[in-house]
């Protein structure tokens, strides 16, 4: 048999020889690790019995393959930076999507921007902040080596896998877009020819959780093969949540610093979605499930076709921001009886996310040398969500203090802010064609690459109780076709100069376009002219505000499904649309080296570029609305803008080891990287114009003329470096331990603009130092800002030490039973969440070091029929943050956290 037969065979394989749940699987890993399988044309093959025998020592670890170099290779003969995951330690780990692996892979970071279900992840301090339909992740996600634009799609539950393959640092070559920080490549299982079998779970947990999962492998001939898998989750909110039904009226104030609320039996919060809930409703619940089925045809001896169809559907809440109650404590903030786990909800969270996807892999084995390969993937991505922003967080009575026009503006008796994705429909096209040959000094692959997307979404932001006036103020975005569209061609070669020594080349050329085609923006953040009462835009005519100067403008009673952006645009000034294009070009490389000191350990060492786009977003005005302060620009076109940035670049080096010592008892691997990240992508409130005011700017706003906007900037440039560690180990019959640990030192090199606006109206009550002055000086660039010197601070989300333990043991018992405890153990030093760098213990933008504990116990059948384990996760009951805000309402911060203590158990019956 041919190389490339052999491994369109073990392709097929794959999860069979390692991962399957099956007696087969059993039996094969018991070979892997008697020695009874090795590795040849990259790939495993069968070894003399006789030969394995005498070189065998008892337990050894099994061959781990992966697909990181668009080839199957052994995890340790791979010359990159690359975390394995296989099946059972992610189903040990309760993993349900990929932010649920937080902690299990050295310097890899994942949040959750709740607002519209995207999943932020960050690979050694190179992430993204952008999580809608004109953003991209800096982290390729690939499902099958296939890519996967959208974060959302990273809620996807994972189930049926094989494993899931990290790979850090930039991958600009082989995997291309987006690939600035890493990727992460989630490899289902594949239907197996040679038997049929299948198994099924059902777990039960706290909060009310069930789950159940089935496999079913059907070997319909020795040339035709059905896998199916299906997976259902469902568990009430975590969290303990009320109905907002502040009635607080509204706030009259005696013009000395007082005043008096006014009751008036009418909740003053929006009640168009409030109603009472049961806990299965609640925020961060879990009502999800999803569905595959894949087939594998072996159409000749050297073509195989798979095809797969997946459908996720997600009715869950989605996640809601909360107050850090620890940092609170102490302070006129402090959480009240019910502690961290509370939310005051009047829009409760609701998600209707469905994503079909299909899938096909055409391979060809056209001679012993040669193989093609043809992936292709359709995704169709469809959301409505609306989320509660503020989680009834209202501001102390004695902060509220409405005044006059060009006074300070103050604080509303309520807010009352929400987000809803009326409709969204995301479609991409994904399409590679790969072709292989291998000789006996070189190997080499070259690709084409073409992605498309069809992006439409009806967004609403809705702020409707907001000073001075407690007027709605709200925007609705109809975009109906945002279409990206990204080619590229790549190669990269293997060259062996000795029997020891390896050379790596590789380049790719990458053709990026963003295109927005007729996008509508509605709407005004502005009330209008007080002295006119002509700002009810928002309300459609259904409601006239009180002509009372303090009254409230409208009860939460007084809001109907006729207003807003329930009403569709008509309720809305406006519009501007948003009709332009932009095109990026880039090259990216890998060169490396690995040689071999002996058939089982190697060192290795590569540099490599990454890249990321730019973009744009919606048509803005620069002056806000008023004359330019520049006269040129107040009757000129170019007074809009839409906001463009620059791509974004990372270059990567890094030297390592990895070998197999104590007759393959012991994998150990060590990395030492150095990242250059430059033209940082960063989305936030930015200024990006400068107006003439109707006054003069008061003392407290003296910035009051600069125009801001939320937009992506390219914020500067950094240095990354670190040291990853990772090792697997049979320490002794029936016992595994496994881990990592990591060293990572960030330094922010260039950052000329950064705003120092961090918590500014709480710092001296907190103890902080003040914020910095505001530049009003002659560059453009800084205006309005708070301009703070932030060389030498570190990046966001990278700790600078982080250690993770697995520990397990199998025990034999009577009746044929194994019992298998497991203990894992990470520990996670601070990591900030803003360049900032603030060590406040109230306002601080960081999370504190901690250490998680997960555990499970298993009592297996030795046949591997049946097993039942208990499990527990968050065992020390931690409150983790993953992502960060400023407190709308007062001195704290507005948070996602981590899950709070899981256990449960589940049962597995084989069949």
């Amino acid at each position: 048999m041919s190389c490339s037969q052999e491994r369109l065979d073990i392709h097929d394989k794959r999860e069979v020889l390692v991962f399957s749940e099956s007696i087969l699987t059993r039996k094969l890993v018991l070979a892997i690790g008697a020695g009874l399988i090795g590795m040849q044309c990259g790939v495993l093959y069968a070894q003399d019995e006789t030969e394995s025998e005498e070189e065998a020592d008892g337990a050894q670890l099994e061959v781990i393959t992966v697909t990181a170099t668009r080839n199957v290779t052994d995890l340790m003969r791979t010359p990159l930076a690359i975390t394995a995951l296989d099946s059972e330690a992610l189903v040990r780990q309760n993993t349900l999507t990929l932010q649920d692996m937080d902690g299990m892979a050295p310097n890899i970071e994942f949040g959750h921007s709740q607002g519209d279900s995207g999943v932020q992840i960050g690979i050694r301090g190179v992430t993204s902040t952008n999580f809608t339909e004109i953003g991209d992740p800096a982290v390729g996600v690939h499902i099958d080596g296939i890519y996967s634009p959208r974060p959302q799609g990273a809620l996807a539950l994972m189930f049926d896998l094989d494993r899931v393959e990290i790979l850090r640092g930039a991958q600009g070559t082989l995997f291309g877009r987006n690939s600035t920080a890493g990727v992460v490549n989630v490899v289902p299982a594949r239907p197996d020819f040679d038997d049929s079998y299948g198994w099924s779970s059902f777990q039960l947990s706290n909060f009310n959780g069930k789950q159940f999962r089935s496999v079913y492998n059907l070997a319909v001939t020795e040339n035709f093969a059905l896998r199916g898998a299906l997976m259902i989750d469902k568990r009430d909110g975590f969290i303990h949540q009320e109905r907002d039904l502040t009635d607080r009226g509204p706030f009259v104030s005696d013009g000395e610093g007082g005043g008096n609320f006014t009751p008036d039996g009418n909740p003053d919060v929006d009640q168009r979605f409030n109603r009472e809930l049961d806990p299965s409703e609640y925020y961060h619940n879990s009502n999800q499930w999803g569905a595959r089925l894949t087939g594998l045809w072996r159409i000749a001896a050297n073509h195989r076709l798979t095809l797969g169809y997946e459908r996720f559907k997600n009715m869950g809440a989605g996640g809601i921001g909360m107050k850090d109650c620890d940092a609170a404590e102490g302070t006129r903030w402090a959480c009240n009886e019910h502690g961290q786990w509370y939310a005051l909800v009047n829009v409760p969270g609701k998600i209707d996310m469905t994503i079909d996807t299909l899938r096909a892999l055409y391979q060809w084995n056209l001679n012993d040398s040669t193989d093609i390969e043809y992936r292709v993937g359709y995704a169709l991505q469809q959301r409505y969500q609306q989320h509660d922003t503020d989680a009834g967080l209202h501001p102390l009575k004695e902060d509220v203090d409405i005044m006059h026009p060009w006074g300070n503006w103050g604080r509303q008796h309520v807010i009352d802010r929400a987000n809803f994705t009326l409709e969204s429909d995301f479609g991409s096209w994904v399409n590679e064609l790969q072709f292989r040959q291998e000789f006996d000094r070189l190997n080499y692959v070259a690709g084409l690459f073409w992605l498309h997307e069809d992006n439409s979404i009806v967004f609403a932001q809705d702020r409707l109780v907001e000073a001075p006036w407690g007027m709605p103020h709200g925007n609705l975005y109809v975009q109906p076709s945002r279409v990206i569209d990204s080619r590229a061609a790549f190669a990269q070669a293997d060259y062996r100069f000795t029997d020891r020594l390896t050379g790596t080349i590789g380049y790719r050329h990458s053709w990026d376009r963003r295109s927005d085609n007729e996008g509508a923006t509605y709407g005004a953040w502005d009330d209008g002219e007080f002295a006119e009462y002509d700002f009810g835009w928002y309300y459609n005519g259904l409601h006239v505000p009180p002509n009372l100067g303090f009254a409230a403008a409208h009860s939460g009673n007084d809001l109907t499904l006729g207003m807003g952006p329930f009403a569709g645009p008509s309720a809305y000034p406006g519009p501007t649309i948003n009709t332009f294009s932009q095109s990026w070009e880039q090259g990216t490389y890998r060169v490396g080296l690995q040689y071999e000191i002996d058939h089982e350990r190697m060192v290795f060492s590569s540099l490599a570029t990454g890249y990321r786009p730019g973009g744009f977003g919606d048509r803005f005005d620069t002056c806000g609305g008023r004359p330019c302060a520049d006269p040129d620009l107040t009757d000129s076109e170019e007074r809009f803008s839409y906001l463009e940035y620059d791509a974004e670049r990372t270059r990567n080096f890094e030297i390592g080891y990895k070998g197999s010592h104590l007759n393959r008892r012991l994998n150990f691997s060590a990395v030492y990287f150095h990242t250059r990240y430059q033209d940082m992508h960063f989305t936030a409130m930015h200024a990006v114009g400068q107006n003439i005011p109707a006054q003069e700017c008061p003392d407290w706003n003296p910035a009051c003329d600069i125009v801001d906007a939320w937009k992506t900037e390219n914020i500067g440039e950094a240095t990354i470096q670190g040291l990853e560690i990772e090792f697997n180990a049979v320490p002794w019959d029936g016992g595994r331990i496994n881990g990592f640990f990591s060293w990572m030192d960030s330094n922010v090199d260039s950052y000329p603009t950064f705003d120092d606006n961090w918590m500014c109206g709480y710092r001296e009550e907190m103890g902080a130092e003040p914020c910095a002055d505001i530049y009003m000086g002659p560059e453009t660039e800084k205006r309005g800002r708070r301009i703070l010197d932030v060389r030498g601070h570190r990046l966001p989300r990278t700790p600078k030490f982080t250690v993770g333990v697995n520990l397990s043991q199998d025990f034999d018992l009577a009746r044929d039973l194994t019992l298998t405890p497991w203990l894992g153990v990470t520990w996670k030093d601070k990591q900030y969440f803003t360049v900032r760098n603030l060590d406040n213990p109230h306002i601080g933008d960081f999370q504190s070091s901690y250490t998680n504990v997960n555990a499970s116990l298993r009592l297996a059948s030795v046949r591997s029929d049946w097993h039942v384990e208990a499990y527990g996760t968050n065992l020390t009951n931690n409150v983790v943050k993953n992502w960060m805000g400023q407190g709308l309402t007062g001195g704290f911060t507005f948070n996602s956290f981590n899950p709070p203590r899981m256990y449960g158990i589940r049962f597995q019956v084989a069949y």
